[in-house]
C-alpha cells in the first residue's frame, strides 16, 4: 500500500501569511510564526514514515518555500481556478501515481497528533472518506482510497460551513465518511492563545519550532519537565 500526505501550505512571507494574528503579532512575526507552523508539520510528516510527502502551495511560491523543504518532499504548486480546484487536481494527480491512500493536512496546527492521521488511514479500509473537522467549522483533515473529487464540488470555502457541506456532498454522492475527533487551527488571536496553554504543559519535543518561535516572543513559557 502506497501512502500519500498533502500538506496545504503558503510561503511565511509578511503581510501575506497568518494576517488574521496581526495584530497581536506584527506581519514579521506572523511570517516567523508560520514557518515554525510548517517545519513542524513537515517534522510530524516525516514521522510517519509514508511513502510521500507533498506540499500543495499557490503558484509562485516555490523561491520562497523550497529552501524550508527536506530533499524528499515534493512541492506542488496548486492549480485551478480556487481552493476546490486545488485539492482536485493534487488528489488527482497523486492517484494516477498510483497511491492507494491519500491524505490532506493544512499546515495550521503545529501540534496535531500523529495518531488522528494514522486514524484517519486505517479508517479508510472500510470508509471511502476520513474527514477531521475544525472547531471553526471547517476540516484539518481530508483522506480517501479512491478519487472521489466530487467532494470538494460546490463548497463554500473559507466559511463556516466547509465541513457541514463536505458531508452532504459525500451523502449526495453515496460515500461513507469516518469522522475523527475535532481539533484546531491556528488562525486567530483565539487559537494562538489556546495553542501557547497547550505548550505550557507539554513535553518539549511537541512542535519545538513553534515553541521555539512563541518563545522567542516571549509567548510561551518553557516546556514542562518530564516525569521520571
Amino acid at each position: 500500500m502506497r501512502r500519500a500526505l498533502l500538506i496545504v501550505a503558503k510561503a511565511p512571507e509578511p503581510g501575506r501569511t497568518k494576517t488574521r494574528l496581526v495584530p497581536p503579532l506584527t506581519p514579521d512575526q506572523a511570517a516567523e510564526l508560520s514557518k515554525a507552523f510548517l517545519l513542524d508539520t513537515l517534522h510530524l510528516a516525516r514521522q510517519l514514515a509514508w511513502e510521500r510527502i507533498s506540499v500543495v502551495a499557490p503558484a509562485g511560491s516555490a523561491t520562497a518555500l523550497a529552501p524550508l523543504l527536506p530533499p524528499e518532499v515534493i512541492l506542488l504548486e496548486q492549480r485551478g481556478i480556487g481552493l476546490g480546484d486545488a485539492l482536485r487536481h493534487a488528489f488527482a494527480s497523486h492517484f494516477a501515481e498510483s497511491f492507494s491512500r491519500v491524505v490532506l493536512i493544512g499546515s495550521d496546527s503545529p501540534t496535531l497528533p500523529a495518531a488522528f492521521i494514522r486514524q484517519a488511514c486505517a479508517a479508510l479500509e472500510r470508509f471511502d472518506l476520513s474527514v477531521g473537522p475544525s472547531v471553526d467549522g471547517g476540516y484539518y483533515l481530508i483522506g480517501m482510497r479512491q478519487p472521489h473529487l466530487g467532494v470538494f464540488e460546490d463548497i463554500s470555502w473559507s466559511t463556516a460551513s466547509v465541513f457541514a457541506e463536505t458531508l452532504q456532498r459525500a451523502h449526495a454522492l453515496s460515500l461513507n465518511v469516518s469522522t475523527l475527533p475535532t481539533w484546531y487551527d491556528v488562525d486567530d488571536a483565539e487559537h494562538l492563545a489556546r495553542l501557547r496553554n497547550e505548550l505550557r504543559s507539554s513535553p518539549a519535543d511537541l512542535a519545538p519550532h513553534t515553541r521555539a518561535a512563541l518563545q522567542t516572543l516571549s509567548l510561551v513559557a518553557p516546556a514542562a519537565s518530564a516525569s521520571v
